[in-house]
């Protein structure tokens, strides 16, 4: 992909992140859960309850990556919280990428902020072609590496980015398989900005949605398991920063969105 500005590749190391305690799950966890900061709390309400739409009270919902477990305050219906390590509150330690499941087995597939960390984008979307019922979804919520994300990674050297892997090919290794927080924040843009390339590689899911959101939201929410020092906002005060990030983002999304909501449905 060409970008003009910023174009990478940048990938700054973990010693070198501006924000506090990156990976820290249960610190993440305990911190939001007592306090409930407002900020953040409305971001994962954006980033969660359109969800909600997608899918049945009786389906089997599986959260894929759930890190510090907050899906289940926003979605309708519980979803099995799975991720790649153990934690008190995960119900199955799962490799996305090799998901000990039976074929056809599950109605919905979450994927909130880790596609970014896969190594293996590609092994992921075939495993979702796998275990999927027929008319099953995918729900993904994601990054999107436009201009202002570029700069707001370089300025607190949290997370990088690189548009030279070809996350269409099955043999590419796309972040360090070795370092579950390794991430190349590109690789939801490769992957669905070219829709065309996107179901011509995966014949079994077709793109029922692909929304670019979230600008000013992003920042001001302090981050959800690193963290960044902003004062709380009121809510007022939080659905005007909404409304302006959707003009923004209509406006010039190439520059201003820094999110991306994905909804695919596997065919027979």
């Amino acid at each position: 992909m060409k970008k003009i500005l910023l174009n990478g590749p940048y990938f700054p190391s973990h010693s070198a992140n501006r924000m506090k305690s990156e990976g820290d799950l249960s610190l993440a966890r305990d911190r939001f859960l007592k306090s409930r900061f407002r900020n953040l709390d409305f971001l994962l309400r954006e980033r969660y309850s359109w969800m909600n739409d997608y899918f049945q009270d009786d389906a089997i919902l599986l959260e894929i990556g759930a890190g510090a477990g907050f899906s289940k305050l926003y979605l309708k219906k519980r979803p099995i919280l799975t991720d790649a390590t153990t934690n008190p509150w995960i119900d199955r330690v799962l490799d996305a990428t090799n998901m000990d499941l039976e074929d056809s087995s599950v109605d919905c597939i979450i994927a909130s902020h880790n596609i970014h960390h896969f190594y293996s984008p590609y092994k992921f979307f075939k495993e979702c072609e796998r275990v999927l019922k027929p008319g099953g979804v995918v729900l993904i919520q994601e990054l999107n590496t436009s201009l202002m994300l570029r700069i707001f990674l370089r300025i607190m050297r949290h997370e990088g980015w690189s548009y030279a892997v070809d996350v269409f090919d099955e043999s590419a290794i796309a972040n360090d398989p070795s370092d579950l927080w390794s991430a190349n924040c590109a690789i939801p843009e490769m992957l669905f900005e070219n829709t065309d390339r996107f179901q011509s590689e995966f014949k079994k899911l077709r793109i029922e949605r692909n929304k670019k959101g979230e600008f000013l939201l992003f920042p001001i929410s302090g981050g959800v398991i690193a963290k960044a020092p902003v004062p709380q906002l009121p809510g007022w005060l939080l659905n005007a920063v909404k409304k302006l990030d959707a003009a923004l983002v209509a406006l010039m999304p190439s520059v201003f969105a820094m999110g991306r909501s994905v909804v695919l449905q596997k065919i027979t």
